[in-house]
């Protein structure tokens, strides 16, 4: 039986190494579990407790500090491309997410166009178009422009993938992209998040909901797949002083009020998920 091959790129250099074993863990129990995949896991990080699996490739990266540990992932993902390339699909999940319920090949963009994929960021998933994070300066790559007629969407940045060679290509040109801002002093307002969005546009891809990416502490309407663990609750106050921290700064949903009364719209919301939705 020829498998599938599956790539899962990880980044826990510094003190994110202590969230490695429960995502490790979490992954082999929960994601894509099907005799007919066979995942491999390729780890950027400066520990030397990991496991020594044979499905788990070491690659050694020291810390940088934030942004440059985030902002710099396409290129860390860009120097081990022929390790990539023996995968039939690669995905990039950020250090402090975990599964708690069974994911599978729907996570796969078969047929898909553009043949990558997306998660909706859970703060954003029903916000107007005024209210989203996208780039705002005109001068960056990451910029997104106004479109007549057009459906915006904000994607998240800590789960996302595809086909390998349309994976790598969108880390080609957000590489390429992140590096002519750098050169011009901009840095986009959400770093690999925002030159993700901006690939995103004009693309078809497989977009998945929230629930596979929403945080383990807020009230959801989804039956959540994977939560995003809330760092200094788990692991430290080191974590609370972190730029942007999600449970730090005042959630986009509670502002708008209980999602229980967006009970209805979730439902018809959610029933699109069944195929590729048209961006």
């Amino acid at each position: 039986m020829k498998k599938t091959k599956v790539g899962i790129l990880y980044i826990c250099t510094g003190r994110y190494a202590v969230f490695w074993e429960r995502f490790y863990r979490s992954a082999e129990k929960f994601l894509l579990t099907e005799p007919d995949i066979e995942k491999h896991y390729f780890i950027f990080t400066d520990a030397d407790v990991l496991e020594n699996e044979s499905n788990i490739h070491k690659y050694f990266k020291k810390p940088e500090g934030f942004p440059s540990d985030s902002i710099k992932r396409f290129r860390m993902f860009l120097a081990i491309k022929e390790d990539l390339k023996k995968m039939d699909f690669v995905f990039f999940l950020n250090a402090n997410m975990n599964f708690v319920q069974y994911v599978g090949k729907e996570i796969l963009p078969f047929t898909s166009p553009s043949g990558l994929m997306g998660v909706l960021h859970p703060g954003y998933a029903h916000s107007p178009k005024e209210e989203l994070p996208y780039e705002r300066n005109p001068n960056s790559t990451a910029f997104i422009p106004y479109i007549e007629g057009h459906t915006y969407r904000y994607f998240m940045g800590g789960f996302n993938g595809g086909k390998t060679e349309q994976f790598l290509a969108m880390c080609e040109v957000c590489d390429s992209n992140i590096r002519e801002d750098t050169e011009k002093n901009i840095v986009a307002c959400f770093h690999d998040e925002s030159h993700i969005n901006a690939y995103f546009l004009k693309r078809e891809i497989l977009i998945l909901s929230p629930e596979y990416g929403f945080p383990e502490d807020l009230d959801t309407p989804y039956a959540q797949k994977v939560i995003i663990l809330n760092k200094a609750k788990h692991y430290g106050d080191y974590f609370v002083k972190e730029y942007a921290n999600p449970f730090v700064l005042p959630s986009p949903l509670e502002r708008r009020g209980s999602l229980r009364k967006m009970g209805s719209k979730l439902t018809a919301f959610m029933s699109k998920f069944k195929k590729p939705l048209h961006l």
